[in-house]
């Protein structure tokens, strides 16, 4: 403990909050032997969210798309340098405090310690991240899902195989199968494009393995309320669409005014039934920013300068930035990119290398699109090479440039290997459309099959008891009794009385051949 106290006083500390693409970056460039990092977040590692989306459908794992944040900055492994798995809920710019939640294992015992605590700061990096927004559209939030996490992404493909099992069964109807196997996808930028051309690409390929009864069911629809792919010109955005077509991928040009569990309702009065609603329409503030007491852009973000320093009443506040989706500038908006992410987080780390050696901010952060690029399904892509090339591609070509420019960006050997393995795994042999449950799943489903068999048992007692009260049932009872009574058990209902009334008609012939005794005279 002593040893960790003189550590921190001999050297200042520097926070970052999140672990995504800025966050990851700048605790990647910032020298361990100049400071104490900390990075405080609800996840351990970093999620390479372009290729999310394919992990939906099996043709990536998710540890493929992941990698731990000590792997990036591998002094957090040691003292005084540290990873904090925590809850944010506000920070305290006046007196350079985090304020955090800390959890225990959940599920590992009825009394999950939960406890407040603060860490300190010298210097600042706000990386948090946001949250999806929803236009407060009705069950949006309940019933939707996102596609920006690891655990959404898993969400998915759990859902989608369910839907395709449950279509599977004997008891499904038709129209039930047809409503399971349909997917609407909300928002038809890059990541909501790409899952939906990679999902019906799925559905072609993959479903066929399980029942080929089941391909004229799968379906996806996009709903956009402007242009699909908007981000690319016009060229692109034509071939894009045309690609989509051709997967059997349907576009509507409408907005989404509600969902439920089972359904999508369009500003349009359509209705639409689904089984599965993937959200993906941009990003809003989290809890976390609203909470902060500083500026914020008219879109709900922190508001910040042009060298990323966090601004309250206008002004800088000391050794405090923010960088990615959390962060913008009224002046100077920037899209919510992972390149953009990225280069934010790259260039705090090495200013905040500067500050620590007692320099200054050599110059503000300028971005420059170096592309955009999005793959239509397995075998397609659309690439734009932007503003310095000026070079754009489409089809097969596109998607290795596609591939090879992710495979760079790829940090580690280890996640390049995963997903060349997984690519190659995919391509020869099909996708995993393995369903795993968890051990709650497991119990639940045991709970509610034991408890519909009790039911089935419950009512083919009643109509039992029903049966046995019938009037015929009743009649029949009455008759067999009274047989019981003249000595004849009757086997089926209705012989008793065709055996007494043969009874009486031999007893009468019997009494015909017999003579008649003499009168006895007195």
């Amino acid at each position: 403990m002593l040893r960790r106290t003189v550590l921190r006083l001999s050297k200042p500390d520097v926070v970052v909050l999140g672990t995504g693409w800025a966050g990851c970056y700048a605790a990647y460039h910032i020298d361990p032997s100049l400071c104490n990092i900390q990075v405080i977040s609800t996840r351990n590692h970093m999620v390479f969210t372009p290729l999310l989306p394919q992990t939906t459908t099996g043709t990536l794992e998710f540890r493929s798309v992941c990698e731990p944040i000590t792997n990036i900055q591998p002094a957090l492994a040691k003292l005084p340098h540290r990873f904090l798995r925590s809850v944010i809920y506000d920070v305290d710019f006046d007196k350079k405090l985090v304020k955090c939640v800390g959890v225990g294992v959940v599920g590992g015992s009825e009394n999950v310690p939960v406890k407040t605590f603060s860490v300190p700061y010298d210097y600042l990096i706000m990386a948090h991240g946001a949250r999806p927004t929803t236009f407060n559209i009705p069950g949006v939030e309940e019933k939707a899902f996102f596609l920006r996490e690891v655990n959404e992404a898993r969400g998915i493909r759990k859902r989608l195989v369910q839907n395709i099992m449950t279509a599977d069964l004997p008891t499904t109807s038709s129209e039930e199968a047809q409503r399971l196997l349909h997917t609407v996808v909300v928002g038809g930028g890059p990541t909501g494009i790409e899952f939906a051309a990679n999902l019906a690409d799925f559905f072609r390929e993959d479903v066929k393995k399980i029942n080929t009864a089941l391909l004229p069911y799968c379906k996806v629809t996009v709903l956009e309320a402007g242009e699909v792919l908007g981000s690319f010109d016009t060229a692109l955005r034509r071939y894009g669409q045309l690609r989509l077509n051709q997967l059997g991928v349907k576009i509507c040009k409408t907005a989404v005014v509600g969902v439920t569990d089972q359904e999508v309702f369009t500003k349009s009065g359509e209705v639409m039934p689904a089984g599965l609603v993937v959200w993906s329409t941009g990003v809003g503030s989290s809890p976390v920013t609203k909470a902060l007491k500083c500026d914020k852009t008219n879109r709900g973000r922190i508001s910040i300068d042009d060298y990323l320093r966090v601004l309250r009443d206008g002004k800088p506040i000391p050794n405090v930035f923010a960088a990615g989706d959390c962060a913008a500038s009224n002046e100077r908006p920037l899209p919510t990119l992972a390149a953009v992410a990225s280069r934010q987080g790259r260039y705090i780390g090495k200013e905040m290398n500067n500050l620590l050696k007692g320099k200054q901010m050599s110059k503000p952060f300028v971005y420059r699109s170096l592309g955009s690029m999005a793959t239509i399904g397995n075998s397609s892509a659309i690439v734009s090479l932007g503003e310095k090339f000026k070079f754009d591609l489409i089809g097969y070509a596109a998607l290795w440039v596609w591939k090879s420019a992710y495979l760079t960006i790829l940090g580690s050997i280890r996640s390049k290997l995963y997903v060349i393995v997984n690519w190659a795994g995919s391509r020869i042999f099909g996708r995993d459309v393995t369903y795993i449950s968890d051990l709650t799943e497991d119990r639940m489903y045991s709970a509610l099959a034991v408890e519909e068999v009790s039911k089935e048992m419950s009512r083919q007692k009643a109509h039992q008891v029903l049966h046995d009260a019938s009037p015929e049932r009743i009649s029949t009872s009455a008759a067999a009794g009274a047989a019981a009574t003249e000595g004849v058990l009757p086997s089926k209902p209705g012989e008793a009385t065709h055996l007494t009334s043969l009874g009486q008609a031999s007893a009468g012939s019997h009494a015909a051949h017999t003579p008649a005794e003499p009168e006895t005279k007195v």
